[in-house]
């Protein structure tokens, strides 16, 4: 008889959690996923002119990666717009940001989040990179308002 009530306990024990819903379900937040993003190189959904390009939601991909400097800048540390973009971080003069997010932005583009610290500041921006089809020329912009800002296209930096 103890044998049966143990099972049966246990049974009711393993039935209720089953049923348990979490205090505080999972977050869903993009930021914290790192799932591939299957995106065409057009950024539609259509026939693509190739293989579509996959963008890992917190880390940004190998094309964009590298030191760029503006068309002007000798690509020197001290370079006011020198930018040095890693898997998961940007690195700007003043500045750097740790990827938050990153999602496709069309053709040849990527929108990436950004917490940003520099100058005893601390900020959350959102960046727009566009790559020339050469890979040879970086335009980064304000992807939430990329009318206030004059595009300053960043050339590939000898490395």
């Amino acid at each position: 008889m103890r044998k049966r009530t143990t099972a049966v306990i246990v049974a009711l024990g393993l039935a209720m959690a089953a049923c348990q819903v979490d205090a505080d379900p999972p977050s869903e937040d993009v930021a914290t996923t790192a799932t591939a993003i299957p995106v065409e190189p057009d950024g539609g959904t259509g026939a693509g002119a190739g293989p579509p390009m996959v963008v890992q939601a917190d880390t940004i991909p190998q094309k964009y990666r590298g030191v760029w400097d503006y068309s002007g800048g000798n690509c020197h540390p001290a370079s006011d717009l020198r930018m040095e973009v890693g898997p998961r971080t940007i690195t700007y003069y003043e500045s750097q940001g740790t990827v938050k997010a990153v999602k496709p932005g069309g053709k040849d583009g990527i929108i990436v989040v950004l917490a940003m610290a520099g100058e005893g500041e601390q900020w959350t921006t959102t960046q727009r990179l566009d790559l020339s089809a050469d890979g040879k020329t970086l335009t980064p912009s304000d992807a939430q308002a990329p009318a206030d800002h004059k595009p300053m296209p960043r050339t590939r930096c000898a490395t």
